[in-house]
């Protein structure tokens, strides 16, 4: 795990910091029943005061913490704090600010209550613009009596940028690829052949192919996964490559589950702390590059779909993908290996992602900006009772989303391009089907793509009904096929593009 120190004022702390470096008493603020007594904040609430924040809060600096995931962590006691009636009530350790742009950040540790004495902790990535911020050390509509210790707060930063002046090499042959414009697969039936007319027919020349195997037999049953990879590798990816041949798509090989999960949990690191699954990982890697490297049809190889690491672990996301990236080399020296950002695939977590210094690595981001308007659901129910649906172009996180929003919440991807000369490609983005403005959005995001000449794929081909392109109506639970609709008419003219 690659870490690194936090700059606070003019001071290069160790790679923790804690309450005497951060948490100044001439920044702090009580609220309510609460008092701030040496290294302890006192919370003692009755139940007539209940409502609202109880604590202290205090006003940080977060311009040394910029580009890097900052874990916070501090002890806590309660005795007998009521349960809250909603789950993000509670204690509440949190991180709160705005960016310049007017949108709001935060992240917190909430929810607890009765009687405990525990850890709270959570990570954060910290905006590019991030500068003065809140730390809450409180309770929120809840009574009783909690104690944080601040001497055990700790602030730890992580995904130290390397290789920062590195400039990427690509071939003469991946240098000369035109845009490519395609769908993410479906989950099963992969290899039908229905699916690859159609696929033509729209004018699609690229298919991310998502192996695709249950997070629980990943992370918990690895003879399970193993036999579902033997299957994926032996019977669907050589079909899938033919079929892509035949009607002229190529193929991206993702694997979209990786052996002991993808995320980091609570209590379970997924492979981010195993050795084993790290290991099967690059075994995996070295047969599919073996079996695959000379087919016409492949496009290249997705080592991991959306690495999710909030916390500090035995290996990094970014380590874990160069020591399979390196094994590839050694059998491939080059189809194209598309390295996954931290967080999902987050545009935000590009201003810390490292290039490696291999040839022909193309970088993959995930585009569902603003989340709040991609994945809130919206029910048959909430149609009925009248509430309104999402709607782009509007205001999410106090902030405006529309085209120049996209294009400025996409800076960092194209800084990262343009500072290390790379590649970058677009793996997966889309929004539910029912949502007001939907085919706005994609338009706005596949603008963006063409402007920066960067391939994509739209997530997804015949998968879900609330992301397929086949489908529309009012809600989640009324969605219907459509052979026209406006979300499909904005990709068909998208995909056209594909014929020159």
């Amino acid at each position: 795990m690659k870490w690194f120190s936090l700059l606070l004022g003019l001071a290069l702390l160790p790679v923790c910091a804690g309450e005497e470096q951060f948490l100044k008493p001439e920044n702090a603020r009580v609220i309510g029943c609460a008092v701030r007594k040496g290294k302890e904040v006192l919370i003692n609430v009755p139940p007539e005061k209940a409502a609202g924040l109880n604590g202290v809060i205090y006003k940080v600096d977060l311009t040394p913490c910029r580009n890097s995931v900052v874990t916070f962590s501090v002890d806590a006691q309660a005795d007998h704090l009521t349960k809250p009636e909603q789950r993000h009530f509670g204690t509440k350790f949190m991180l709160l600010y705005t960016t310049p742009d007017g949108q709001k950040h935060y992240a917190e540790s909430n929810g607890h209550y009765g009687t405990f004495s525990k850890k709270l902790t959570f990570s954060h990535t910290v905006s590019p613009d991030a500068a003065e911020a809140e730390l809450r050390f409180v309770v929120q509509n809840v009574s009783g009596k909690l104690r944080y210790d601040l001497s055990t707060f700790r602030i730890v930063t992580s995904f130290q940028k390397c290789n920062i002046g590195y400039q990427c090499e690509y071939s003469d042959a991946v240098k000369a690829r035109p845009v490519h414009r395609g769908v993410v697969s479906p989950t099963h039936d992969q290899a039908n052949e229905e699916n690859f007319r159609v696929l033509q027919q729209w004018n699609v020349n690229l298919l991310r192919l998502q192996l695709n195997v249950a997070a629980d037999w990943a992370r918990n049953k690895p003879e399970l996964y193993n036999r579902a990879m033997d299957d994926k590798i032996e019977n669907v990816i050589p079909k899938v490559l033919d079929l892509g041949q035949k009607y002229g798509i190529k193929v991206i090989i993702d694997l979209h589950m990786v052996p002991g999960g993808n995320d980091t949990q609570k209590n379970s690191p997924g492979i981010f702390g195993s050795d084993e699954a790290v290991t099967r990982f690059i075994a995996l890697w070295e047969r599919m590059a073996t079996k695959f490297k000379d087919h016409p049809a492949l496009y290249g190889y997705g080592l991991f779909n959306e690495p999710r690491q909030n916390y500090p672990t035995k290996y990094d996301y970014w380590e874990i993908q160069h020591k399979a990236a390196q094994a590839i080399r050694r059998i491939d020296p080059e189809t194209p290996i598309y390295v996954a950002s931290n967080l999902r695939s987050s545009q935000y977590t590009f201003d810390y992602l490292s290039p490696m210094k291999l040839k022909n690595i193309i970088y993959e981001v995930h585009c569902y900006d603003p989340f709040a308007y991609t994945h809130t659901p919206y029910s048959k129910r909430d149609r009925e009772a009248g509430k309104p649906r999402p709607t782009y172009p509007g205001t999410f996180y106090g902030a405006p989303w529309n085209l120049e929003g996209v294009r400025n919440r996409l800076k960092a991807v194209k800084r990262f391009a343009r500072d290390h000369q790379a590649k970058i490609y677009v793996g997966e983005f889309s929004t539910r089907a029912c949502l007001d403005g939907a085919d706005q959005f994609l338009r706005d995001y596949i603008t963006v793509f063409e402007e920066n000449q960067w391939d994509w794929t739209y997530h997804a081909f015949r998968e879900a009904k609330i992301w397929s392109l086949e489908y529309a109506g009012p809600s989640d639970d009324e969605l219907e096929p459509s052979q026209d609709n406006p979300r499909k008419r904005v990709l068909l003219e998208a995909f056209r593009k594909n014929r020159s």
